[in-house]
């Protein structure tokens, strides 16, 4: 067979990388005479190519994330990151990108200019790859893609290669079945820190047990004494095996962001979602789980305590909750 060149290009935002790279390696296990150039940014490349499962045939390059160096923290200012990665584009590559689930306020974004530009090249692909289950999408939808774009293949999301599996539970907080909440927001945005202490104190009030995934950053905003009155049905850490957490029969409910991937790893896990959307094409997603009927909303799009627990005990307690539960298993039997 001739030898064949493939140039990735990954957006370094959310978990957009991590579903590229998996489908990646498992395109070069299965091809290994094609070479493949995967493009994203220094931070995102270091964090996953020292890993031992990585083929021969994958190079990384690393390119700019646009961020000066004397740059405030971002951590609340997603957007911001977006720009200033998007702005380095004619000095990283010569690109003609994505158009925005998400303008702010009235004001069009650098990111809302790149995702419109996007919709303008992807006919002229070959073929696009949907990283989903084309059985959830409408078909109305599906079928207007097909009509604007030369190919549309769907690829059934992949789990990662790049941790082994395993049946253990370091935390020791998924042990009861069916009724633990995890709580994850992403690394790209963190929550305000009056809606951080909002989540903390609705999941002391709730009684349930919990793990929440809490960049480390932000361990210091947790309410005094909360971990301590906490510790023994709850655990905090830093990170989490996100996609191991939800397959495991505890996981009783998601609190999330409603990112693209999250949505994806709990349709696969049979677990109910709490969303509480950012931007981008969170609120979408959102709407998703709305009209899947596999989850709830938070009101106005922001927590409170009473609205988080209510969803919680509306999930984990309610006969409501159930029929959420049964949704998502026909959601997920319809995609196997």
């Amino acid at each position: 067979m001739e030898n064949k060149h493939v140039a990735v290009f990954a957006f370094p935002f959310g978990t957009h990388f991590m579903a590229l790279l998996n489908l990646v390696l498992k395109l070069a296990q299965a091809t290994p005479n094609c070479s493949f150039s995967f493009i994203c940014t220094q931070k995102s490349n270091a964090t996953h190519f020292n890993r031992p499962h990585i083929p021969n045939n994958i190079k990384a390059y690393s390119i700019s994330d646009g961020i000066p160096m004397s740059h405030a923290q971002l951590a609340n200012h997603p957007i911001e990151k977006v720009n200033l990665f998007l702005k380095t584009g004619p000095q990283n590559l010569q690109k003609d990108m994505p158009q925005d689930l998400l303008i702010v306020g009235e004001r069009e974004t650098v990111f809302s200019r790149t995702l419109v530009s996007l919709a303008k090249v992807l006919p002229q692909a070959k073929a696009v790859v949907m990283n989903f289950f084309e059985e959830l999408d409408p078909p109305l939808f599906v079928q207007d893609m097909r009509s604007k774009l030369q190919s549309l293949l769907y690829v059934v999301p992949l789990p990662s290669s790049l941790f082994p599996p395993s049946d253990t539970d370091s935390s020791g907080c998924l042990s009861c079945s069916k009724s633990v909440a995890y709580v994850c927001f992403g690394t790209v945005v963190a929550l305000p820190p009056h809606e951080l202490v909002t989540v903390a104190e609705a999941l002391e009030e709730s009684g349930f047990p919990f793990l929440w995934s809490l960049m480390e950053g932000l361990m210091d905003l947790l309410p005094n004494g909360f971990l301590e009155r906490t510790k023994m049905r709850g655990k905090v850490v830093s990170w989490a095996p996100q996609s191991k957490v939800l397959a495991h029969d505890s996981s009783g409910v998601f609190v999330s962001n409603c990112g693209a991937n999250s949505v994806t790893e709990s349709v696969c896990g049979e677990v109910p979602m709490i969303c509480r959307p950012f931007f981008g094409d969170q609120g979408v997603a959102g709407r998703l789980i709305d009209v899947w009927e596999i989850g709830v909303v938070m009101e106005g799009k922001v927590f409170t305590e009473n609205g988080l627990l209510k969803s919680l005990n509306l999930i984990l307690a309610q006969e409501e909750g159930k029929k959420i539960r049964d949704n998502d298993e026909a959601d997920c039997a319809r995609c196997n």
